[in-house]
């Protein structure tokens, strides 16, 4: 099988490698925006423990996950690779290897602190189009935040599955699961004025489909004339 470059070279079927996490992040820290997050869904949203949920933000043409961790050695099981890997206590970042297998078209990840540490497990994964569908296996309460502008619903553009919680729109669109079980979570988006776009068009639509008809009906109607007059 063929290997996509990604920044790191993925190892081949049934191998495994160890990497260095960075010992600095960007000037974002990844609590702050998981702060951030929260606040955001917790604002009108039904009595649901947030704290340990798992977010994904969509924005910049990426999706960025970010889970709370607690312990020495973390897993993440996916099926598309994943980039940026990264182990954040508070606004710093925690030294750690990462041991990433390849097998039966199943990535999976092993990451090792070099201590205990209770924080936030980082790392990225691009978008395809306006459609999310998680690379790895999530469990638990998962929010997804999606891009401004943006929002998600209605059938004949997008919807999330499975079927969510909650959709809590504001500023930002979030798509809440509770999930019981291991799942891939989905998500179609759009941008907030398509339905109305989309109405816009079937109305031009109709009314060319009657001007259409009219004028076709007219013509009948004269042909009928002329045959009446040539008797």
């Amino acid at each position: 099988m063929r290997e996509r470059s990604s920044g790191y070279t993925a190892p081949a079927q049934g191998e495994s490698r160890l990497a260095r996490c960075p010992s600095a992040c960007s000037d974002r820290t990844v609590l702050f925006a998981l702060a951030v997050s929260l606040l955001i869904l917790t604002s009108g949203s039904r009595s649901l423990d947030l704290s340990n949920a798992t977010v994904v933000d969509l924005a910049g043409g990426r999706a960025v996950i970010e889970q709370p961790v607690s312990g020495k050695i973390f897993n993440i099981t996916a099926i598309a690779r994943i980039e940026n890997i990264s182990l954040m206590s508070g606004s710093h970042a925690v030294r750690c290897s990462i041991d990433e297998s390849f097998w039966r078209g199943v990535y999976r990840y092993r990451i090792t602190a070099g201590e205990p540490v209770s924080g936030v497990l980082r790392y990225e994964a691009p978008i395809r189009g306006q459609q999310f569908v998680s690379p790895v296996v999530l469990n638990g309460t998962v929010a997804v935040m999606i891009p401004e502008g943006h929002t998600t619903g209605a059938r004949a553009l997008g919807i999330p599955r499975p079927e969510p919680y909650e959709i809590i729109e504001g500023n930002r669109t979030v798509v809440i699961w509770r999930l019981d079980r291991d799942s891939i979570v989905e998500v179609g988006f759009y941008r907030k004025d398509a339905p109305q776009i989309l109405g816009y068009f079937f109305v031009l639509l109709l009314a060319a489909g009657i001007f259409l008809a009219a004028g076709y009906y007219s013509s009948i109607r004269r042909f009928e004339a002329m045959r009446r007059g040539l008797r």
